[in-house]
């Protein structure tokens, strides 16, 4: 691992990463834009790009937590591809910013908060260090819902 340049890693990292975030960003303003601001109305939308994108169908739902809604069908090969792409861009979409793009989706304005200095350095320490994680937006919430919680 000594051999690896670490600066060339971590510049090609940080360029994906702010690529990433600029991707997010503009997922949710065409969607809010769309009127699919919310998860319900957000859903079916992109339950059907990740069954298109994958070649996986759609069935309706046997099981007693989505009974009747459709799904992504768990027998075919692609599933599981599909599935983990729905929910990234679920996730993406939705994340920490759920209530502000529902608000923003039916006309409402978002109320703004003025966050002090300090505590805007600290969740940028914290959104840097949750980064290198898988599920990084939500790790990051679980953390700070944690430490609220002792």
């Amino acid at each position: 691992m000594s051999n690896v340049n670490h600066a060339l890693a971590f510049t090609a990292l940080n360029t994906y990463a702010a690529t990433l975030q600029q991707g997010v960003t503009q997922l949710r303003t065409t969607f809010v834009s769309l009127g699919l601001g919310t998860v319900e109305d957000a859903r079916p939308v992109v339950l059907a790009w990740a069954s298109d994108k994958y070649a996986c169908p759609l069935v309706i739902s046997e099981s007693n937590r989505n009974k009747g809604q459709m799904v992504l069908d768990r027998s075919h090969a692609a599933f599981m591809r599909a599935d983990k792409a729905f929910k990234r861009a679920m996730e993406d979409l939705m994340g920490d910013a759920d209530a502000k793009v529902s608000a923003k989706s039916e006309g409402e304005a978002a109320e703004e908060v003025e966050i002090p200095e300090e505590l805007l350095k600290a969740a940028q320490r914290l959104a840097k260090l949750a980064q290198q994680y898988e599920g990084a937006r939500k790790l990051a919430s679980r953390a700070l819902a944690t430490a609220f919680a002792k």
